[in-house]
């Protein structure tokens, strides 16, 4: 049974290692609601991987392969089994093509899928293998309880994290809807540890983060899934009630540690800011295999051309990459923070029947002004590091009361952890806007990206 090309969803791309992310590209590009644009893109036919001539050379080496796999399995001292040889190699070819295609065992196809769905149920929780709680889902269980970063969880349901698996303690605290996992956590600054009881519940696994800064709009990105783009819109108007649309100075989005996504919703979210015009180039093997991701048609700005900031770091990649880079070619937002990660690769998801699948490297992308993001990143059009703590801010940058709420069902929330006077980068890209709205001059809004970027 040979891989096959998965047709359901687009090519998927994963950010730095780590992360735990993916993204993906589909063939047939679409808007998912973005003010009504067009956008268009040929079709690419799907290339299965069954090899029509075993006669051909390269097929034939083969047997040099099946000699060496006949000798190890059966004269090797070590012996592993023939299931991990074969994986063994299979990782080994694959790592000899570019540093992103990889191969997938069952369990990381699953995970890699779910990222891509959005939606899981558990307690609302990004946990490291040591039981180090990285992040917590505003609003989830897991928040509700008071656990927050810096939290070790010590036991998962009895069982000792150091007793399972480093690939399984997410999995541990994940089950049915309505379902208990109990806990035992150390929080920080309190020495003893605590024991609770916590239920399950479906949650969106990437919501977008919001809050009104006063009248300063907020809007964070952590993944670009399959609901992502209609998240987004709800947010946007969510943020335009609260704050008030006469009072708005402009808007923040956020997509530091974004690590990429669903391209296609990445397109989509790039165009409901542009409203029109190129957003991506998909270059391929050969020279002539180009795709243009482009709103053919134009459309509405979702902001209403107000003055846009991106936020950006070493954690944003792949697809998240696609959106700075197209913003900032059109001029349609200024970027703060420090250079991207440089993950501009392009990759398809061949799934075999028993669950594994390869990840091949299909196409490389470059932004609207030609640049090629792979290995380079892109430069912040103004650098500001997140070391120290942020001054002059307290009083001035306080959160809207009533405003910038939302509830997990709703695919947004309010997050109660963004805080401008602790967060340097955030706090330059609020007073850039105050600066802007009050110098009223605005951002300069173009649709032709510079070519000398």
């Amino acid at each position: 049974m040979p891989f096959k090309p998965i047709a359901s969803k687009a090519a998927r791309d994963r950010g730095p290692t780590g992360r735990g992310a993916a993204c993906c590209l589909a063939g047939a590009a679409w808007l998912a609601g973005a003010a009504g644009a067009l956008l268009t893109s040929p079709a690419a036919p799907d290339v299965g991987l069954r090899p029509d001539g075993f006669q051909e050379s390269p097929y034939r080496d083969l047997r040099l392969f099946g000699a060496a796999f006949h000798a190890i399995r059966s004269r090797a001292a070590d012996m592993r089994g023939d299931g991990p040889l074969i994986d063994a190699a299979i990782v080994g070819m694959l790592a000899a093509l570019d540093r992103h295609s990889h191969y997938l065992t069952a369990a990381e196809f699953r995970r890699l899928d779910e990222q891509d769905t959005g939606s899981y149920a558990g307690i609302g929780v990004v946990v490291d293998a040591d039981g180090t709680v990285r992040r917590t889902l505003p609003d989830a269980p897991a928040a509700r309880a008071g656990l927050t970063p810096g939290t070790i969880i010590q036991e998962i349901d009895g069982v000792a994290i150091g007793r399972i698996a480093p690939d399984q303690v997410a999995d541990r605290l994940r089950g049915e809807p309505d379902s208990t996992v109990r806990v035992r956590v150390v929080r920080p600054g309190e020495p003893a540890p605590a024991e609770m009881v916590l239920i399950r519940e479906w949650l969106p696994l990437h919501p977008v983060r919001l809050k009104a800064l006063d009248t300063v709009a907020y809007l964070g990105l952590d993944h670009f899934d399959e609901f992502t783009t209609g998240r987004l819109l709800r947010a946007v108007a969510n943020l335009k009630a609260g704050i008030g649309r006469d009072r708005l100075k402009g808007f923040i989005l956020d997509l530091r540690g974004n690590p990429g996504g669903l391209v296609v919703q990445a397109v989509a979210v790039a165009g409901a800011f542009l409203g029109r015009g190129e957003i991506v180039r998909l270059v391929g093997r050969d020279p002539g295999s180009v795709e243009r991701f482009a709103l053919d048609r134009t459309g509405a700005d979702v902001i209403d051309g107000l003055p846009l900031v991106v936020l950006v770091d070493g954690g944003t990649a792949s697809a998240a990459e696609i959106v700075a880079g197209a913003l900032q070619d059109h001029r349609r937002a200024i970027l703060i923070g420090t250079r991207t990660y440089g993950k501009g690769a392009v990759q398809t998801t061949y799934a075999h029947r028993d669950g594994r699948a390869l990840r091949l490297t299909t196409a490389w992308f470059v932004t609207p002004a030609g640049r090629r993001v792979d290995g380079n990143g892109i430069a912040p059009d103004r650098v500001v590091t997140p070391d120290g703590m942020a001054a002059g801010t307290q009083g001035r940058l306080s959160p809207e009361p009533g405003a910038g709420g939302g509830s997990l069902q709703d695919g947004f929330v309010a997050d109660g952890l963004i805080d401008p006077s602790r967060d340097r980068p955030l706090t330059a890209a609020v007073q850039h806007l105050l600066a802007v709205s009050q110098s009223g001059g605005g951002l300069i809004h173009r649709n032709d990206p510079s070519p000398n970027r």
